[in-house]
């Protein structure tokens, strides 16, 4: 259970281990537990959207949800994912793209990748309706038995908000075990790079595929794949650019990988 506690503990703000004395054995196998971390984030930010479905409309609960879900990960991925956007497009070297990375300080590029990220986030999940793989699906019996007190967009944004944390955290792992560690220095990501490997990405691989075919069916695995594509491709240019990933990398991976996911949706209906 380290390494679970762990991974909870470095992706989230859960204080589980306020003295620092949880070590895993393994540094490699932790990153077969985020998934599974996400997978717990999404459990709760799917309660969370009940209670504010029913005070709020729905312009106010998605927007407050998404404000949850930055809280209880304190920000990690989208601290990564400005550093990224700042540095990727900031930069004309590998060199200079890594030291600007580096830099505290949010730029015009940061600035612009948080507004659009978050902007279409919010766009994606309040557009969203009832989509039609979830009847053909072996969740669709749990749908029906709660359809008297549920809408059918109730229960599909519950569904969006339990595997958009865990296609996130997947994305990382896969994207750690694809590449190397750019800088010539240890880092906040370097320990996940070094320990991850092509077999603990297909470990890691069964917990978010038997989830898309749990509630998408066959759908699923078309969604999952179109999510696979578009993150290589985002994995190949972040390599072209720097060499490799980076903890800052990592985490634009994983706001990637969830913006893919939500404009699957619309495309496998």
């Amino acid at each position: 259970m380290n390494n679970f506690l762990w991974a909870l503990k470095f992706l989230t703000i859960i204080p589980i281990d306020r003295d620092d004395r949880i070590r895993p054995k393994d540094f490699g196998w932790v990153v077969f537990w985020f998934p599974v971390v996400g997978f717990c984030i999404g459990i709760f930010l799917s309660i969370a959207y009940l209670s504010l479905y029913f005070f709020f409309p729905n312009l106010i609960a998605d927007a407050l949800i998404i404000l949850i879900y930055i809280a209880i990960t304190g920000a990690l991925h989208l601290d990564g994912l400005a550093d990224t956007c700042d540095g990727i497009w900031g930069g004309w070297d590998k060199e200079k793209r890594l030291k600007i990375m580096k830099d505290s300080r949010i730029g015009v590029f940061g600035a612009i990748g948080l507004i659009c990220m978050l902007g279409l986030k919010y766009i994606g999940l309040l557009s969203i309706g009832e989509i039609d793989a979830i009847k053909y699906s072996p969740f669709s019996d749990s749908v029906k038995c709660v359809s008297c007190f549920a809408s059918p967009v109730l229960v599909t944004k519950c569904t969006v908000l339990i595997l958009m944390p865990v296609v996130g955290r997947w994305a990382q792992v896969c994207a750690a075990g694809l590449t190397k560690y750019a800088r010539s220095k240890s880092g906040t990501g370097s320990f996940i790079l070094e320990g991850t490997t092509l077999k603990r990405i297909i470990y890691t691989s069964i917990i978010p595929l038997f989830l898309f075919w749990y509630f998408y069916n066959v759908s699923g695995f078309i969604i999952f794949a179109i999510i696979i594509i578009f993150t290589l491709i985002w994995i190949w240019y972040i390599k072209k650019k720097i060499g490799g990933m980076t903890g800052d990398t990592l985490g634009a991976t994983n706001e990637v990988a969830e913006l893919l996911y939500l404009l699957s949706l619309y495309l496998v209906r």
